[in-house]
């Protein structure tokens, strides 16, 4: 019988939440919980959002000829566990709103509130504020929403902590690069070298972070290491590893290595420990280029059978691009399994 994961908050975190959410009573004037009808809570436009699912979506339902089809089923499958929770024991942890007019903008717990949609609700329990709060206080009371969730990525764990210290660097008035470990320790509450692993992967270079961002990179403490490795011929071997499952162990193992430069003349070094089993295809920020790609493959006969599948792309879209490929490159090892 496997054994049941337990989360915890340390004692900074639990001081943090008090501090934060007094703060945003402080701020507000009055925070209060109460149920409100889920019909007349709408998403706040300043603040980004993870889901390509909408709540027309929820009510409606998907149609097949939305561009990000595939994605949304994906999305709402994930949701209906969460919907049959709220189905048989209600909302266990009440989302948090600020009241805006005759509406209410949602600050955290999206996901909830779509699961409750889902489940056929027609009201959710709420804490509100009777304002907007501040950038600051907003960011950090979602990371408080947020800190025990287990499906939270590591990419989504970023942007919040990059709200976060932009909103706290504008206040201090000073350059966010500057914000110590220690202090964003205490900001967050957690230990500082969780905050040192966070600081080093904010700081990392797109290609690390194009990784992180299509879930290829999960872990913070590999991406932090991955981050610190200056030899580009190590650090390759190191992502190669990484993206085959190695563990933080063998990665350390070789990061510890001292770099051999060989000349072109000579047999290149085998690497150690497990083959390479996966083609990594590369990257671009480049919209037209991953266009050019994706219409020069399916121009292929051969492809005629899942051209039909990608048909509609949502090019602003970069979540929706890379989904795209994944869906791809799924298709074509299909076909030649």
């Amino acid at each position: 019988m496997s054994k049941k994961k337990v989360f915890a908050i340390s004692n900074a975190l639990s001081n943090g939440i008090e501090e934060t959410i007094k703060a945003a009573h402080d701020y507000s004037g009055e925070l209060r919980v109460e149920v409100i009808p889920l019909k007349r809570i709408e998403l706040d436009p300043d603040n980004p959002r993870d889901l390509a699912l909408t709540y027309e979506d929820a009510y409606q339902g998907i149609m097949k000829s939305d561009p990000q089809y595939a994605r949304k089923e994906h999305e709402i499958e994930a949701l209906r566990s969460i919907a049959n929770s709220i189905r048989e024991q209600g909302i266990i942890n009440p989302i948090v709103v600020y009241k805006f007019g005759e509406k209410y903008r949602l600050v955290a717990g999206e996901r909830r509130t779509l699961a409750s949609i889902i489940a056929g609700k027609t009201d959710i329990q709420a804490k509100i504020l009777d304002s907007k709060p501040t950038d600051l206080k907003i960011s950090l009371l979602q990371w408080i929403e947020n800190v025990e969730r287990s499906d939270l990525s590591l990419w989504e764990r970023l942007k919040n902590l990059e709200k976060i210290i932009t909103a706290h660097a504008e206040k201090q008035g000073q350059p966010h690069q500057d914000i110590s470990v220690t202090e964003l320790s205490n900001l967050i509450g957690c230990t500082k070298p969780h905050a040192a692993n966070y600081k080093t992967v904010l700081a990392a270079d797109e290609e690390l972070k194009q990784f992180i961002f299509s879930n290829q990179i999960r872990s913070l403490e590999k991406a932090a290491l991955l981050a610190t490795i200056q030899s580009p011929e190590l650090r390759q071997h190191a992502l190669t590893e990484c993206l085959a499952g190695a563990k933080l162990k063998r990665l350390r193992a070789i990061a510890a290595q001292i770099p051999i430069k060989t000349s072109p003349a000579k047999k290149p070094l085998e690497s150690r420990g497990r083959q390479t089993t996966t083609v990594n295809l590369g990257m671009t920020r480049n919209i037209e280029v991953a266009q050019l790609i994706l219409d020069s493959i399916l121009k292929n006969n051969a492809l005629a059978s899942i051209a039909i599948h990608f048909k509609q792309v949502d090019w602003s879209d970069y979540r929706a691009i890379n989904y795209t490929f994944k869906q791809l490159m799924k298709k074509l090892e299909e076909l030649h399994a």
